[in-house]
């Protein structure tokens, strides 16, 4: 039994160590791993002002939209950080304006980044449908129901509840909305007097909560869960009135409500949307598809909104409910795709023309050949994927490594390769540092087959991934053989 220490520098983790005295191998030796230090160098990517900017297009003719990613250091360690970064970047971009800049393509747009199953990078978006998606609404039927009135699905608290501050007479949805662009809507169907004057106890709240309140009863839905909303009354006097609704407190505003009558097609319609990055009140009066703004708040990118709609009294009602889940969420794409064209204006899915580009460091780091994608012209498509050319290292890098003989040959066998390699050991994956010490206490011998003797004066031996592509390692490594020569 012979012990041999190998040592390297070398960044790719090629051991290739000369002696100054003859190393007899045996016929018919064996030789095994017994040890292996090395660390891996952990893939840096600085971004700053020279390389932060994503240029991309979703829409035809609007071109020139960029973001600037957060400057930070990233790693192997805190990848994520960077695919939360450009998702939420991305997603900051995504919004409705009227007129020249009218993009109706933003409604229900969500941009993704993550790995794929085959380790590959992935920055991709997807359109939600705009729906009724009434069958995925939680809600008590004792308390609630969706009724037909004049050809509309009405959404309705049933005859006898009270009138109070309770939050129990609640649709509470079964997702999120689209993190890019959405909302929840309604339209005011019934619009009469209640038996109060408190704005609190009657009228029903439409609005997003930043609280999952897609795994609550509506019996659990406090007022601090009311995140956003408006809230339309009409009280004892038959005086209508609209609240901005923060948090579950209510502030009067100056718009008041119209109203022609029960089930008018030209009744307000009310909003509360992710809109760029901002959360939006807004009103459609009268028909009109043009927004009348209520207050907006700012929005942190990546939060999860969740529609619901409270009732707190019993005439007051409302029609048409309308939202867009997450294309990443958990509810099945409604095939109920809204029919009003006169008011507010409603999404688009048509094919447009899509492009995004990376700075060159960035992409190299994403794994993408090519900073631009396409590299010229544009994709025309309803949606986008662009899925990065290789696969990602810093988590590529920990999967398992193999030990390569190159000057002695050994019998071992890879099924990637379809034929015999010189395959010494294969390695489990290193640690979360990247640091790999490997060490066993029952070496496995594997047959070098020479049927002569063997004068060794060099041994050359490297460290690669799975697909036989290199380490990038740092600093020194150290290895450790034995040879049974017996």
């Amino acid at each position: 039994m012979k012990l041999i220490r190998l040592v390297t520098e070398d960044p790719n983790a090629l051991f290739d160590n000369t002696f100054n005295e003859d190393l007899i191998v045996k016929d018919n030796s064996k030789l095994a791993l017994q040890s292996l230090s090395i660390e891996t160098q952990n893939n840096v990517l600085e971004i700053d002002s020279s390389n932060s900017e994503i240029s991309f297009q979703v829409t035809t003719g609007f071109q020139n939209d960029s973001v600037r990613l957060a400057h930070a250091q990233y790693t192997r360690n805190n990848y994520e950080n960077l695919f939360t970064d450009i998702e939420n970047k991305l997603n900051n971009e995504i919004g409705y304006l009227e007129g020249a800049e009218e993009n109706r393509r933003a409604y229900g747009l969500e941009w993704k980044v993550d790995l794929n199953n085959d380790k590959k990078v992935n920055v991709e978006y997807k359109i939600g449908v705009n729906g009724s998606y009434e069958d995925e609404f939680n809600y008590d039927d004792n308390k609630v129901e969706f009724v037909t009135a004049l050809t509309r699905r009405v959404c309705r608290p049933i005859v006898g509840q009270p009138n109070n501050t309770e939050n129990d007479r609640s649709i509470l949805f079964d997702t999120f909305i689209s993190r890019g662009c959405s909302f929840i809507r309604c339209r005011t169907h019934k619009y009469e007097n209640n038996l109060t004057l408190a704005p609190e106890s009657n009228g029903y709240i439409v609005g997003l909560s930043s609280t999952n309140i897609s795994e609550l009863d509506p019996t659990e839905i406090t007022d601090a869960m009311l995140s956003y909303g408006i809230a339309v009354t009409c009280d004892a006097t038959n005086t209508r009135q609209y609240y901005k609704v923060i948090n579950g407190v209510y502030t009067l505003l100056a718009d008041t409500p119209n109203y022609n009558g029960e089930g008018a097609v030209d009744n307000d319609f009310q909003e509360v949307i992710i809109n760029f990055n901002k959360i939006q009140a807004n009103i459609y009066e009268n028909g009109s598809s043009s927004a009348t703004p209520l207050f907006e708040e700012d929005y942190t990118a990546g939060t999860k909104l969740y529609p619901f709609i409270v009732f707190r009294g019993v005439n007051v009602n409302c029609n048409s409910i309308r939202t867009i889940p997450s294309p990443f969420g958990a509810v099945l794409q409604s095939t109920d795709l809204a029919t009003e064209l006169f008011a507010p204006p409603q999404p688009r899915r048509n094919p447009s023309e899509n492009f995004i580009q990376f700075s060159q460091s960035l992409a190299e780091f994403l794994g993408f050949e090519n900073p631009r994608r396409p590299q010229n012209g544009y994709i025309l498509e309803v949606e986008s994927s662009y899925e990065a050319n290789d696969r990602f290292n810093p988590t590529d890098i920990a999967d398992a490594f193999l030990i390569e003989l190159l000057n002695l040959r050994c019998e071992s066998y890879d099924g990637l390769k379809n034929q015999r390699k010189n395959i010494l050991a294969v390695i489990p994956k290193s640690n979360e540092g990247g640091e790999l010490i490997y060490e066993t206490n029952q070496p496995f011998f594997i047959d070098l087959s020479n049927a002569k003797d063997i004068l060794l004066r060099n041994i050359r031996i490297r460290v690669v991934k799975p697909d036989y592509s290199p380490v990038k390692m740092l600093g020194a490594g150290s290895m450790v053989l034995l040879l049974d020569d017996k």
